[in-house]
């Protein structure tokens, strides 16, 4: 879906910078702009290379540990914890996810979430998350694991991935210089 939002973005007009952004200064007047502060990495380079923008707007879509939203003091959230476990699978076990997706629900796997198997190209991906018990994240993944393994056999993972999910909108969403 980002890639999607992206590439409609840019068709309509909008200037795409491979960034990340390190600082915002407001405007100081009402017709100023604001300015965007980032490191570029649109040479393929690993270390970015400072920069700023002018912009007359900022869109915070940046995920759930925005920096746009630090800056501009959106307040804080709860949030739930999502790990999940990217396997590959034996090609007779990956045609039974084929058309389908799994998700499972018991207190072994989350006490407030569930547990899933979402099929990928060409692998699953085994999770879970909780909001109540983020430190007991690694248990509720051994539990979705030892359910789904019958399903998944003897995958070998490829990626690791944990993710915080937002539970609600910030407090503070917009900001009208």
């Amino acid at each position: 879906m980002d890639d999607f939002l992206r590439r409609r973005a840019e068709t309509l007009g909008a200037n795409l910078v491979n960034g990340l952004m390190m600082g915002l200064d407001k405007p100081t007047t009402k017709d100023g702009m604001y300015t965007l502060h980032y490191n570029d990495y649109s040479t393929g380079s690993k270390v970015g290379t400072p920069a700023k923008i002018e912009v007359d707007c900022v869109i915070g879509a940046d995920g759930a540990n925005s920096r746009v939203a630090k800056e501009i003091d959106a307040g804080e959230y709860d949030y739930a914890i999502a790990f999940q476990e990217r396997m590959r699978i034996p090609d007779d076990k990956m045609e039974y996810y084929k058309d389908m997706a799994e998700m499972y629900v018991g207190d072994d796997v989350s006490p407030d979430f569930y547990g899933w198997v979402f099929p990928k190209y060409d692998h699953v991906a085994v999770g879970t998350g909780t909001v109540i018990n983020k430190k007991a994240i690694k248990k509720y993944q051994d539990a979705i694991r030892s359910r789904s393994a019958k399903k998944c056999g003897d995958g070998k993972i490829i990626r690791v991935e944990a993710h915080p999910i937002p539970e609600h909108p910030r407090p503070r969403r917009c900001q009208v210089a």
